[in-house]
């Protein structure tokens, strides 16, 4: 099971059964707001980590009024498993630090918070407790259970598994030379190929090439479920860095599996091609 880390906490409120609390968690003398969903049944309880540029909620799914992570908790309540999806430090709602500031330790760090948070939980002393990552949430996630060994599961969804081909290729190689050349503290301006502006500080750039997820993930001695979309041309390169997770490892728990999918689980064109991860990710999570 998880062992309590050192994480501030806060927002410690009993929710009833299938209830959403809103939470706050103190890190580095800054707020991480997320989302508490209580469940009543046996099965593990799960952090949800979302991607780069997003939100706890993730994505609005077309055809419905619901969003990746919540049809996610929603699935994961109905199955009897609590769940916490937070907004990282610069994300969503969880402003007190800058997006500009934000790196993939700080997220790391959030993340060890969460779990730390979640293990604290008296409805969830005694239960599994695992970790969903999506995308750049999928890093993190690999980071966060070489943390924490103790977690007793691991699904990387679509996850980062190379950084330099994946931001290198987002990015485009005038502003991956300028973010390398910049200093931590320095931000780099630019655009998104989806035309969204930001900034990022020269640290976010220099973890780049210095983090190696693959490596981590293979350290951690849990299972892990790796689910990986056939047709994901922003992860790249994806499916093989799939099949280089668990070759890198060697639990024989561990599951592959390739899905006919974008990067976004094909959630603009509806519900239904998620709808298959998370029918494959709950049984999963239930034989833990």
């Amino acid at each position: 099971m998880i062992r309590l880390g050192c994480a501030v906490m806060a927002g410690f409120v009993m929710a009833g059964p299938g209830l959403a609390e809103d939470v706050r968690l103190e890190v580095a003398r800054d707020s991480v707001i997320g989302t508490y969903q209580a469940a009543d049944g046996a099965g593990p309880a799960v952090l949800l980590l979302h991607g780069f540029t997003g939100t706890r909620d993730e994505l609005a799914i077309e055809g419905t009024d619901d969003f990746v992570f919540t049809r996610f908790a929603r699935a994961l309540t109905a199955a009897g498993m609590p769940s916490l999806r937070i907004d990282f430090r610069g994300s969503g709602d969880s402003l007190e630090m800058p997006w500009e500031e934000t790196t993939f330790s700080t997220q790391i760090e959030d993340a060890i918070a969460a779990i730390d948070w979640m293990a604290a939980r008296p409805e969830i002393e005694g239960r599994e407790i695992a970790v969903i990552g999506w995308s750049q949430g999928g890093l993190v996630a690999a980071f966060l259970a070489e943390a924490r060994p103790e977690l007793d599961g691991v699904v990387l969804l679509n996850p980062v598994t190379a950084p330099l081909d994946t931001y290198g290729g987002l990015f485009g190689p005038e502003v991956m030379a300028a973010g390398m050349e910049a200093a931590p503290t320095v931000p780099v301006s630019f655009s998104l190929p989806w035309g969204v502006e930001m900034e990022l500080n020269g640290a976010f750039f220099h973890e780049i090439a210095e983090s190696d997820p693959v490596g981590a993930i293979s350290r951690y001695p849990g299972p892990a479920l790796v689910i990986v979309g056939t047709e994901d041309d922003l992860v790249i390169p994806q499916p093989d860095m799939g099949q280089r997770v668990l070759d890198a490892r060697s639990n024989t728990d561990d599951r592959l599996d390739l899905m006919e999918m974008d990067h976004v689980f094909n959630v603009f064109t509806g519900p239904e091609t998620l709808d298959q991860v998370i029918a494959v990710t709950i049984p999963w999570l239930a034989g833990l």
